[in-house]
């Protein structure tokens, strides 16, 4: 009978900044995921009150490569996060905190399958031919307030199907970026083609400029098909959309950590929501109460320290739209019967309707490829 094993495949230490780490996956085995856990400490204390660097915004992007070239997946940090956000029904464990020399760790799942132990979809590293894992990212070991590279470690570890009876897999999920962007004006209107063929689980668009919420971003999102034929989806609020993910998906959407208050200032805490239902927040081993001011209504989620002293605090944030992402999800049967099957179609577009000029966005899809 089949079993899942957790394989630790490989571990690295003290990489260097600004740059790609790149290792060859192992040539067989059938895995639903790959997980990348990412680690590294502060370089100083908080400084900048006005700027959260957390390790998953630091990567650029996260890439599955066969032969070199063909993209099993492509996305930024954040993107995974949210992807693994509504793969997992809950924010991805990690480590956040701003003090100097005070460790971060990011967890990241390089999914082929809908979960870690999904029998019908996954990476079938025989079938795939040679591929690469492409880590890139900038840790801003120059800048204030960012990691120490010397202290940057990797973990890789693989979702293994072991002994006999194992799932032979009808194919794997392919995620991808296909557009960034920066919105030209309030209404303006903009087509993103996706390829059409195989079939699609998730159309996603992404808010990135640090005072924008979705709704700030994006006015108005349609799937259209054949060029105007029929649009199997309209989303007219953002907001509406990712409060009623919730309970649709079942999510739990909160996720919390350690910041540095800088004292009789306000501080952003991290953009990890695209609307916030509240944050609560308290000092963290602290001789006396301070009384702590929050304000997460109006994105970014700040605190302010009225009284004097520098100190640590802990949070729990709560929100809607992680990493400020929203899902267009054909994801709902465990049977695939309600994934959007384009391979009739002449043409698939995503029309997005801007909210306003100069924020930057961003599109990525899920799409399922057959072996």
């Amino acid at each position: 009978m089949a079993y899942m094993q957790r394989v630790r495949i490989t571990a690295d230490n003290d990489l260097d900044n600004d740059t790609t780490w790149r290792y060859k996956l192992p040539s067989i085995g059938k895995y639903t995921a790959f997980e990348l856990v990412v680690d590294s400490q502060r370089g100083n204390t908080r400084t900048d009150i006005d700027a959260v660097h957390t390790l998953e915004n630091c990567i650029s992007k996260i890439e599955l490569l066969a032969g070199g070239a063909r993209a099993l997946l492509s996305l930024t940090g954040t993107q995974i996060d949210a992807m693994n956000y509504w793969d997992l029904k809950r924010p991805n464990a990690r480590r956040y905190r701003q003090a100097d020399e005070t460790g971060n760790k990011s967890l990241f799942f390089l999914m082929g399958g809908r979960d870690l132990y999904d029998e019908r979809y996954g990476w079938d590293m025989a079938r795939l031919g040679e591929t690469y894992l492409e880590y890139t990212y900038d840790l801003g070991e120059a800048t204030l307030d960012y990691f120490e590279a010397d202290q940057h470690n990797v973990k890789l570890y693989g979702y293994r199907w072991m002994g006999p009876g194992e799932p032979n897999f009808i194919g794997y999920l392919r995620s991808r970026q296909l557009a960034a962007w920066t919105t030209s004006a309030e209404d303006a209107l903009k087509t993103i083609a996706i390829p059409v063929g195989n079939p699609v689980r998730r159309i996603a668009v992404q808010a990135k400029t640090r005072g924008c919420s979705l709704g700030g971003a994006f006015g108005e999102l349609e799937v259209r098909c054949n060029e105007g034929e029929y649009s199997p989806v309209i989303v007219k609020s953002m907001f509406d959309w990712i409060l009623a993910e919730v309970a649709e998906y079942n999510l739990h959407n909160a996720v919390g950590g350690m910041d540095y208050a800088v004292s009789t200032f306000v501080n952003d805490l991290p953009y990890w929501w695209g609307a916030y239902g509240n944050v609560v927040l308290t000092s963290y081993q602290s001789g006396g109460a301070l009384d702590y001011e929050v304000s997460g209504i109006t994105l970014p989620a700040r605190f302010l320290t009225p009284a004097t002293g520098n100190r640590e605090v802990s949070f729990v944030s709560h929100g809607y739209g992680f990493q400020k992402c929203l899902r267009i999800g054909f994801d709902h049967d465990p049977d695939g019967f309600d994934l959007l099957q384009t391979g009739q179609l002449g043409s698939l577009d995503l029309l997005v309707t801007e909210a306003a000029q100069d924020k930057a966005v961003a599109m990525f899809v899920q799409d399922i490829v057959s072996y």
